[in-house]
């Protein structure tokens, strides 16, 4: 597989779409973060900001296989501009409202509509930039993504500051509409008659998929569990910053941003990788830099030394998602793709919503060192079954087709 940068550089519809979603990115992690800091602010618990952002995983969840079926038989274009504008129909309310159940149930509609969307993206985007572009567009688009937020949190906590919560939501509100004339603008479409037909004879989801490929199902179970286990930082990383540490909100997003760097960096560094073996162990290899800066974050004597710590913790992560993403896509066949994306995507939710749960429980009775401490020797443990699991069946790519039908990939 070739993994060049350069022929994506001279794709239209490739670049069009990157810089659609780039947009969007920036608007939803202004808003996030503006939402963070509006519950801290009020004097919620940790746990509504476990409820918070898991409301916003919950729906691809729930949703993750009618995404997934939708993504691979209904035409991509309409899919997406309908998803994106009951985005920005649900976004518009979150500018006025305060009470924490009423931003929730808005998060999760957009959570809702973000299900259907990245499934029809994540199957749309390898038949724009052709099979033996996967692994570079894979890593190109998580590396852009990342860059395009990297001033969002610092955005987001100086107009959170300067001017209220309600500026940030109002921008993230914008960005939908800048998103919806990049669908238009897109030629490359997918899904038609013909598919609807092949998707309705076909008994087994994303899920059955994975499960044929046993190398593929293990990694994916180690991830889940890392992240079960790692994601409950996500609940008390504002209580670290602005209590434990003493720093100001633009601290906050300031640190968040600096995380965003290494990720991009973590994601440039593993999109010239070749080989299924060798991204396994780049999974590893994230894990275990993740699980050393959380142990780090637990221990900082200031806000300074999260500096470095940030860094490492982003690599890790831009290492691992850009492997696993890129895992799934080139031993999954073309005609299943959103439905395998939509099942992996609920799959790691699912841990997510498990750990941001666990998360603010232990927040009720650990101080946010302790929760930061925990996590990172937890994660240690799992990065040494990544590292097992690394090594065995990657050669071999499994049987994908379903009985009855010849393989198309």
């Amino acid at each position: 597989m070739l993994n060049d940068y350069r022929p994506l550089a001279r794709n239209r519809d490739f670049l069009v779409s990157l810089a659609g979603r780039c947009t969007s990115r920036f608007g939803d992690e202004v808003a996030i973060v503006a939402l963070t800091l509006r519950v801290q602010a009020a004097g919620g618990r940790p746990y509504l900001v476990a409820l918070l952002l898991a409301a916003g995983l919950v729906p691809a969840i729930a949703a993750a296989g009618l995404a997934g079926r939708v993504a691979d038989s209904a035409d991509s274009r309409r899919v997406l501009v309908l998803a994106t504008a009951a985005q920005a129909a649900c976004c518009v309310p979150l500018i006025f409202v305060h009470q924490v159940a009423a931003m929730i149930v808005l998060v999760a509609l957009l959570g809702t509509g973000a299900a259907f969307s990245q499934a029809t993206w994540q199957a749309l985007i390898p038949r724009v930039t052709g099979e033996e572009h996967i692994g570079a567009a894979t890593a190109l688009q998580q590396a852009a993504f990342t860059l395009s937020t990297i001033m969002a949190p610092a955005v987001a906590g100086i107009l959170a500051g300067a001017f209220g919560t309600g500026v940030p939501l109002a921008l993230d509100a914008a960005t939908f509409g800048v998103m919806t004339a990049a669908v238009l603008a897109v030629r490359t479409r997918r899904g038609c008659a013909g598919a609807r037909a092949a998707a309705r004879r076909e008994r087994g989801g994303g899920l059955a998929v994975l499960r044929r490929d046993p190398p593929l199902a293990r990694l994916i179970a180690g991830v889940a569990a890392f992240v079960l286990l790692g994601m409950m930082v996500n609940v008390v990383g504002v209580y670290l910053v602005r209590q434990t540490l003493h720093a100001s909100a633009a601290w906050y997003g300031g640190l968040e941003a600096i995380t965003m760097i290494g990720l991009a960096g973590g994601v440039l560094a593993c999109g010239r990788i070749g080989t299924d073996t060798a991204r396994a162990r780049a999974v590893a290899v994230g894990a275990a830099l993740m699980s050393l800066a959380m142990l780090g974050y637990g221990t900082a004597p200031a806000v300074l030394a999260l500096i470095p710590l940030g860094l490492l913790a982003g690599a890790g992560n831009g290492m691992a998602n850009v492997c696993v993403a890129t895992l799934v896509m080139t031993r999954t066949e073309e005609r299943m793709r959103g439905r395998v994306g939509a099942a992996l995507y609920a799959v790691l939710n699912g841990a997510s919503v498990a750990s941001l749960a666990a998360g603010g429980a232990l927040a009720a009775v650990l101080t946010p060192r302790q929760v930061y401490l925990l996590a990172g020797g937890l994660g240690c443990a799992v990065t040494v079954v990544l590292a097992a699991q690394s090594v065995r069946g990657w050669a071999r790519r499994p049987d994908i087709s379903f009985a009855g039908e010849q393989s198309r990939a």
